[in-house]
């Protein structure tokens, strides 16, 4: 179940990523895949041949990689197919954007052998009477509510009588949804603090595609706020049950990035409206975007700058702390995929426990356990793993590592295959170690040595 859930999160992207750039093909504010056109030319049979054959590379590369997926789910263990989607979760990304990347190549050659230029071409235009508007109230407040409320599951941790691993979870498990509202608190503020949507020279026109795209821009991220917090007291409530926390994760999932997609494309529909009719001229920044991607801008002060179509946000990579975030970015794919390489080493780790000078060792992948003898103060062999919650670590239904809270012990760590008992449990004086060898022959072989070391 938790390899669906995680590839149908991932894959989702693939199709979701499509539709967004095929959207880049209709005229927003004269802007088609990046490059400003002028009317006219935005029905030339070349450009509509070149956006054609730009649509169908982005729905073949859905398909590819839909074929490539699959096998994922149907084949191999957990951990091997969730640590080959993270490696492959690269080229998922970045290949819709270098099909852009090419189709914006090609339509920029085709305007300047034409010589399609608009009347405000080769520099940033700033719209003086349409930046004057005063801008709407920030209501900042708004994110405070939810924030409060994302905190609630670590109130309850620190004010009942649960045991250490539960008030560390519950503590982990708000911090981490409180955050998300925090971040969309800071985010807010950065839409007032940019330059105004600049389509041509008719200001009340430009004024209206600037409160479109704050408008929801707002929404978009209260939005988000709300429905995150509502997720984790879900969650939260529901923790003991499974089944029901996979639905809850779904769900919310689901309801999301419906949310957050139904509010870009409200604000891509409203420029595309709104300036369908424009004739007089374009703003063609087209030269401070590389491959109509990347603002590339040293001159502009600010670091977060406006998408030019849609209501998203990049950054200045003309600006060193631009440079320094693009880079950051592809450090942590590049991380992600040696993650999932990580990952897949350790599920095929094998599970090896020794007694060696009064001392016990085990050893998973990176779990490691050393247990002086004269430390233990009981050994079980259970046939059945009690309840158990996790803290920090990996659960999974063929792997439960790391650190969780389990009923009747205290201080556990675990590391075993749940589906092959029996389980060694054994406690010392403040600390529990449940764990399994590679079968549970194995692990029945080495509960009876362990017995004979300590009696």
């Amino acid at each position: 179940m938790l390899k669906l859930l995680f590839f149908v999160l991932i894959w989702s992207v693939v199709p979701i990523m499509a539709v967004m750039m095929c959207n880049e093909a209709k005229p927003k504010k004269g802007i088609i895949l990046g490059v400003t056109l002028p009317y006219t030319a935005q029905h030339d049979a070349r450009v509509l041949d070149i956006l054609r054959r730009f649509k169908r590379a982005e729905w073949l590369w859905v398909l590819i990689e839909t074929a490539a997926w699959l096998p994922l789910h149907f084949f191999g263990g957990e951990g091997m197919a969730i640590g080959v989607m993270c490696v492959m979760f690269i080229p998922m990304i970045l290949g819709p954007y270098i099909i852009y990347a090419r189709a914006n190549k090609k339509l920029r050659a085709l305007k300047a052998a034409e010589d399609w230029a608009t009347p405000y071409s080769g520099g940033m235009v700033i719209d003086l009477k349409a930046a004057a508007e005063p801008p709407r109230p920030v209501k900042r407040w708004l994110f405070v509510p939810p924030i409060i409320i994302a905190l609630v599951p670590g109130i309850l941790a620190l004010t009942t009588d649960v045991g250490e691993g539960e008030r560390l979870g519950g503590l982990i498990f708000s911090a981490s949804f409180a955050v998300v509202g925090i971040v969309c608190l800071l985010l807010y503020p950065l839409i007032y603090r940019q330059r105004g949507d600049v389509a041509g020279d008719d200001s009340d026109l430009n004024a209206t595609l600037t409160r479109v795209r704050r408008y929801n821009w707002f929404k978009m991220l209260l939005g988000t706020t709300y429905m995150t917090v509502f997720f984790s007291l879900a969650f939260w409530l529901l923790r003991d049950n499974d089944m029901w926390t996979m639905i809850v994760s779904v769900v919310f999932m689901a309801a999301l990035i419906g949310f957050c997609m139904a509010t870009e494309f409200a604000v891509r529909h409203a420029q595309e409206r709104l300036t369908a009719g424009e004739r007089s001229g374009y703003v063609d920044e087209d030269d401070l975007w590389l491959w109509g991607l990347f603002y590339n801008n040293p001159g502009d002060r600010h670091l977060f700058i406006n998408d030019r179509t849609g209501s998203g946000m990049g950054v200045n990579v003309g600006r060193p702390a631009g440079k320094l975030i693009i880079i950051g970015t592809a450090v942590l794919l590049i991380g992600l995929a040696v993650f999932g390489l990580t990952m897949a080493a350790g599920f095929d780790a094998p599970r090896e426990g020794y007694i060696e000078d009064g001392t016990l060792y085990f050893q998973h992948f990176s779990e490691k356990y050393e247990i002086a003898l004269d430390d233990i103060e009981s050994v079980e062999l259970l046939d059945e793993l009690p309840e158990a919650r996790r803290i920090a670590g990996t659960g999974m239904s063929t792997l439960l590592e790391g650190r969780f809270t389990v009923e009747g012990y205290e201080n556990v760590r675990i590391s075993l295959n749940p589906q092959e008992p029996p389980f060694i449990a054994i406690t010392t004086t403040d600390t529990a170690r449940i764990f399994s060898l590679e079968t549970p022959e194995e692990t029945a072989a080495f509960y009876e040595e362990i017995l004979e070391a300590v009696a």
